[in-house]
């Protein structure tokens, strides 16, 4: 069985599209759970009436808690062998899951990721544990995203859901899976089709939450320079880059010059110089991240360097 889990939260008018992507699946043994994360448009009547006509369809509701919340909400309800994540207000191809489970089968592998929207590679791999670890930390190929996974579940066990991060905190999540996780593949063909909703935290006007993607880098560096030393340039580079990426976003808006940014700064001032050396982003972003650790406003003005 898969499990497909699906957070909502104000996602009334994408609901049919993304329902009838999981409930049309060529592969059928699903377990599909839904949570309402406080909705206040009318998600949870849509819900209902979606899911009256299908046993695999389970529906719950909560309080607004947030995504990382949901989140841990829904793998509580999971009883499938593997977990597939869908947002609210997206879709994937309907022999999404079937392609999935057979590629699963045929290495027996613990993780099998694929493209969303566009390609990112232009063939299937297949990686170990240390080579995907790597893969991660450069973070092209291989991103933080929980929705373009299928996951075998007791890979979740004992996993930390850090409530209080709101950016970024599928990241930690997926960092975690993968430490347990011994064959992953990753394939080149796009099921996943993700949606720009001008509502989500990523695309609204900036404000402090996204600092706390601060906390989930910070954390994924110390663990790679214990466990993982060969990787350590790697990991602070692409710390560096987040948060040039973000401070680049605050500058852009006109964020004040608090001390979050300050500590972003000295962040990126420390660790900048890591990401020519390492080579896993372009120069323009090397020249960005050394521009916005030393001068924050000027760096507004060249917000387009990225």
């Amino acid at each position: 069985m898969v499990s497909i889990l699906v957070p909502v939260y104000n996602a009334a008018p994408y609901l049919g599209e993304c329902l009838a992507s999981l409930t049309g699946q060529t592969y059928t043994d699903l377990q599909i759970v839904l949570i309402n994360d406080g909705s206040t448009d009318n998600s949870m009547d849509v819900l209902k009436e979606l899911s009256r006509n299908d046993g695999r369809i389970e529906v719950y509701s909560q309080p607004n808690r947030g995504v990382a919340t949901t989140r841990s909400h829904l793998l509580s309800k999971a009883k499938g062998d593997f977990v597939l994540f869908v947002d609210s207000d997206d879709w994937i191809e309907l022999d999404t899951v079937q392609r999935l489970v057979d590629e699963q089968a045929r290495g027996d592998y613990d993780i099998v990721s694929f493209q969303m929207n566009r390609p990112a590679v232009d063939a299937d791999r297949h990686y170990d544990r240390t080579s995907v670890i790597q893969l991660f930390l450069e973070h092209v190929t291989f991103r933080g995203s929980l929705c373009d996974k299928l996951i075998r579940r007791e890979l979740f066990k004992d996993v930390e859901i850090d409530k209080t991060v709101s950016y970024g905190e599928d990241a930690f999540i997926v960092w975690q899976v993968l430490l347990k996780a011994n064959k992953v593949s990753v394939l080149k063909d796009v099921f996943y089709h993700y949606r720009v909703n001008e509502n989500s935290l990523s695309r609204q006007r900036f404000n402090g939450k996204k600092f706390s993607a601060y906390t989930t880098w910070e954390r994924i560096c110390a663990d790679t320079d214990e466990t993982w030393p060969q990787f350590s340039d790697v990991a602070h580079a692409r710390f560096a880059c987040e948060m040039t990426q973000i401070l680049r976003d605050a500058a852009r808006s006109g964020y004040p010059h608090n001390s979050n940014v300050r500590l972003l700064q000295e962040q990126v001032r420390r660790n900048g110089h890591l990401i020519g050396k390492t080579g896993i982003s372009s120069w323009k972003m090397s020249a960005y991240a050394w521009l916005v650790s030393h001068n924050y406003w000027l760096a507004g003005r060249f917000a387009h360097l990225k």
